[in-house]
């Protein structure tokens, strides 16, 4: 009989433990687990937390064999190109830090994983993995064996049953609160001396019908704290365990010895009151949900085919047959077959795998995948799915260092929590020489009545309303984290043309060699396959005056920074500087696109126009040091010159690479830099500094490398974008003077003995419910 919890699981060990390697299990699968853990150099799970595993359930080779079924396998998979596959799966056992770490480190166990990445929030994970060497049975197996097993059912049935149960919870404790109540009335009326015989009966019965409250409703309380304390950590449920065994238990010693119903009453009260709190608060954070509404306020768009003219539509308006268009560099948004004869798609984005995969006519394209080279045409298959799409943005790895504002509160709640712990054992002392008989009383008020959910669910509340603030006025960020980053902002970087300038076909003039209709069609075909600023001015100024149709054109190839080519018959076309071009440069101070092909030699001259308001902008900017960084020529410094602070710093004929060497060096003066682009030329750039953000023309450029993408004609207002991001600092100190302000006057109530435990559990909700919507209010109705 060992004395030692399991290693792995931490559960007690009933009879003979199994030992390996001088450590106890409770059974064989933990000790599978910790060999299997060891033997991939995964040892480091164990040092992360104690007993951080979960117990892994008895192994069934056939358990999962439906999911070998093609029909059935097809209904969970995202993604599948013939050797990678994306699945997205439920795994309720995830529990801390260390199932993150071992679940992210899965491929050292099993090599045909490619990666996962956990979403500890809603207990997923996203793995990717070879489908054609690890049957998806054989990955639910493995999941299973280390004790992950996954969810397959419907998720939405099983919140249907967790609700009914709670509800079922909450009714029993609503029926003994309200009869023990009623037994008690002759208690409240101090007429309990001449009921001395009904008295005991109905005290007797208060403490029969208290048991399925305790046992029942109460357990997830119980069940909470037990967890906590077993990693060595602390909960906002393990104070409130404690007052609940305390009232039990004082309330079960009065019974029981002739008291009367002690506080029964209050103890019934008590858990029906804090499980309508819990249940409040968990509607308001579903309706509250800014990850759904950010989803539906991010406005994502693609090219239709309609009528043979082409258009631009919110991807929630594509329907099942509808034809797409597909340009360079660009995302599809949802499930389609090729129609044109051939593409190259990128799905990196998807699985983290950069080669790209040659399709063909006819070929099936899974939603997120990026198109390289030529513009195609799709036929849509499925409707766009936006949730998705966001969520594989999100998940982009980044270098960047995530928020910490909210790990410091979650310390702080930590830190509260155990001095309200102390304050309860001074108080107890205290009341021990002043009357014993109101210790319980008192010592459960103090438990109950002091919360730190205002403090942890201030920061989440704010941040996710002011992220969904900012999604209402044009600004959509990747996730609630590049809110601080942006309140952190001391420099702010800008790019020039497709940001702080814009164009369209009347901007444009060609100078050079006649073009040919024929010509014009096909520099059209070449332009209006790129997504560049300059590109889509260009193929709107050939086709201003004639209706040209597209040819298809040969090795296309886009190159970041300096153009695009292709082939026609034969013959090379190339649009881009001049350099790209093997032209001279006629004119140094202008801003142009040069082409070359046959023999003929050109260039269109691109006369852009700042965008209205930015010269108010960059007044109003004055708090931050500016800089343009820009690969075009110097034509419009002195315009420039006249509009940024005149400590602004500005260069031109920047390459993609310069650009990113420029953001490193302002982060080597620990700087904190946001980068305003285009999200093409400027991609490295967008990654590298603190706060990326793309500029979106006609909102379907859709940039994985930048952590924000505001609307073009929005740019002129992201002064008051950051203020609003930069208020979220206020509605937090707000929040947290209010719990600071509550916890001392409930505190000093209950430390008094001015307060009972049912008006506690009353108020301890309250509290919370007002922060969440003292939070909300102040950031979606500030001006």
């Amino acid at each position: 009989m060992s004395s030692q919890p399991c290693y792995h699981c931490g559960d007690e060990i009933i009879g003979n433990s199994i030992v390996y390697q001088e450590k106890e299990f409770c059974c064989t699968g933990c000790k599978g687990v910790y060999q299997l853990l060891s033997e991939n150099n995964l040892g480091n799970f164990y040092q992360m937390e104690s007993q951080p595993g979960t117990k892994p359930s008895a192994e069934n080779a056939h358990k999962y064999n439906f999911l070998d079924v093609e029909s059935i396998r097809a209904k969970f998979i995202e993604f599948e190109d013939g050797d990678l596959t994306r699945i997205n799966l439920h795994l309720p056992s995830i529990h801390c830090s260390s199932c993150i770490y071992l679940l992210e480190n899965i491929s050292k166990i099993e090599p045909n994983i490619v990666s996962c990445q956990v979403n500890f929030g809603k207990r997923e994970a996203s793995i990717v993995y070879h489908g054609a060497k690890l049957p998806l049975s054989q990955l639910a197996i493995l999941l299973d064996r280390i004790g992950y097993v996954p969810n397959f059912g419907s998720r939405g049935n099983t919140a249907k049953i967790e609700d009914r149960q709670y509800l079922y919870k909450l009714g029993i404790a609503g029926f003994a609160f309200g009869s023990i109540m009623l037994w008690s009335f002759p208690e409240y009326l101090g007429i309990k001396d001449d009921f001395e015989e009904f008295r005991t009966f109905t005290s007797y019965l208060s403490f029969a019908i208290s048991i399925p409250v305790l046992l029942y409703s109460a357990q997830d309380y119980f069940i909470s704290a037990f967890k906590a304390l077993r990693y060595k950590s602390l909960n906002l449920d393990v104070p409130i365990t404690i007052g609940i065994i305390a009232l039990y238990t004082q309330s079960a010693f009065t019974i029981f010895s002739g008291g009367g119903p002690g506080y029964m009453d209050s103890f019934a009260g008590f858990i029906f009151f804090l499980l309508i709190g819990k249940w409040f608060q968990s509607k308001t954070y579903r309706m509250l949900s800014f990850e759904r509404d950010y989803t539906s306020y991010f406005p994502l768009a693609i090219t239709r085919i309609l009528s043979e003219k082409e258009e631009i539509v919110e991807i929630e308006q594509l329907k099942e047959g509808d034809t797409i268009v597909l340009r360079n560099d660009e995302v599809l948004p949802c499930d389609s077959y090729l129609l044109s004869d051939e593409a190259k798609i990128d799905y990196s984005f998807v699985t983290g795998e950069s080669n790209p995969i040659t399709k063909k006519k006819g070929d099936f394209i899974y939603a997120g995948g990026r198109l390289e080279g030529y513009r195609v045409e799709l036929r849509v298959e499925k409707e766009s799915n936006r949730s998705q799409l966001t969520r594989m943005w999100d998940e982009v790895k980044s270098e960047k260092e995530e928020t910490t504002g909210l790990n410091y509160q979650n310390k702080l709640s930590f830190y509260f929590l155990a001095a309200l712990l102390v304050v309860a054992g001074i108080s107890a002392i205290a009341w021990a020489f002043i009357d014993s008989t109101q210790i319980t009383r008192i010592v459960v008020s103090i438990l109950i009545v002091a919360c730190p959910c205002a403090l942890a669910l201030s920061g989440p509340f704010t941040f996710g309303n002011i992220m969904r603030l900012l999604g209402r006025k044009g600004l959509y960020l990747k996730n609630v984290g590049v809110i601080e980053r942006l309140n952190q902002t001391t420099d702010i970087v800008f790019d020039k043309t497709g940001t702080l300038t814009f164009g369209n076909a009347q901007n444009v003039e060609y100078v050079g060699d006649e073009l040919s209709k024929e010509d014009k069609q096909i520099l059209y075909a070449l332009s209006s396959s790129s997504t560049h600023p300059m590109s889509r001015m260009i193929s709107g100024f050939l086709n201003k005056d004639a209706d040209l149709t597209s040819v298809f054109i040969e090795n296309f190839e886009e190159t970041k920074g300096k153009g695009i080519s292709g082939t026609f018959e034969g013959k090379e076309y190339k649009l881009g500087s001049a350099d790209f071009c093997g032209t001279p440069k006629e004119i140094s101070e202008e801003t142009a696109s040069y082409t070359s092909f046959d023999g003929k030699i050109g260039r269109f001259i691109i006369s852009t126009a700042l965008r209205p308001g930015i010269g108010d902008l960059l007044r109003r900017l004055g708090n931050y040091q500016l800089h343009v960084i820009s690969g075009d020529s110097q034509k419009d410094k002195e315009k420039l010159a006249a509009l940024f602070p005149s400590n602004s710093e500005m260069h031109f004929e920047y390459s993609p690479k310069q650009k990113l060497e420029y953001i490193q060096n302002l982060q080597s003066q620990n700087k904190s830099v946001i980068m305003v682009g285009d999200g093409l030329n400027d991609a490295g750039a967008l990654a590298k500094a603190d706060v990326g953000i793309a500029v979106s023309e006609d909102v379907f450029r859709f940039t994985p490398s930048s952590d924000a993408i505001i609307v073009a004609d929005k740019l002129s207002q992201l002064d008051n974008l950051l203020k609003t991001s930069s208020f979220s600092k206020t509605v937090i100190i707000v929040c947290m003077v209010f719990s600071i302000t509550y916890n001392v006057i409930g505190l000093s109530f209950a430390v008094t003995g001015n307060l009972s435990p049912l008006v506690a559990a009353i108020l301890m909700p309250i509290s919370s419910i007002t922060v969440v919507f003292l939070s909300t209010f102040m950031a979606v109705f500030r001006k």
